[in-house]
């Protein structure tokens, strides 16, 4: 056995060991940090739909249905709801009149960033338990994760 594959299952290993370590996280605050999340009448799957719309101002439908892996009336019925709800608005395209396009309104867009802000506040209390030099480990290591997400994002093109 060569050092590579010492050192590819040994990297195999750590990479699961921060993933348990994540999930273990995410589980104990979910139980106490979630509330305001579940205030909201929006299910997951529509929260997905809203993600994807995040993400790109604009949609087909088509799109939504490859990315959740859903059915059209799945995915009609979602943003349905979305739209009644004044979270989503859904028009026709101009460039192919059987083609319909999907997007974030104002309230939308507010409604996401709520739900963002509710992360962005757990992690600050985590952050803020941690000395300075812990919280300058952290900073590397974000660094560190946002240039493998810049690049991943490189090489699938987004």
């Amino acid at each position: 056995m060569t050092t590579n594959q010492i050192n590819e299952r040994d990297l195999a290993t750590r990479i699961q060991m921060v993933v348990d370590g994540y999930d273990r996280v995410v589980r104990r605050l979910t139980a106490t940090r979630s509330a305001g999340i579940f205030e909201s009448s929006v299910t997951m799957a529509q929260l997905k739909v809203l993600m994807l719309l995040g993400a790109k101002p604009e949609t087909h439908m088509s799109e939504l249905t490859t990315d959740l892996h859903l059915s059209l009336s799945t995915v009609s019925g979602l943003v349905e709801k979305l739209v009644e709800n004044g979270l989503a608005a859904r028009r026709t395209d101009d460039a192919d009149r059987r083609q319909v396009l999907v997007s974030l309104t104002a309230q939308g867009g507010m409604f996401l960033d709520r739900f963002q802000e509710l992360g962005k506040e757990t992690l600050r209390e985590l952050l803020s338990q941690l000395t300075a030099d812990e919280v300058e480990t952290v900073a590397q290591a974000m660094n560190v994760l946002i240039g493998a997400a810049e690049r991943v994002i490189e090489r699938d093109n987004l």
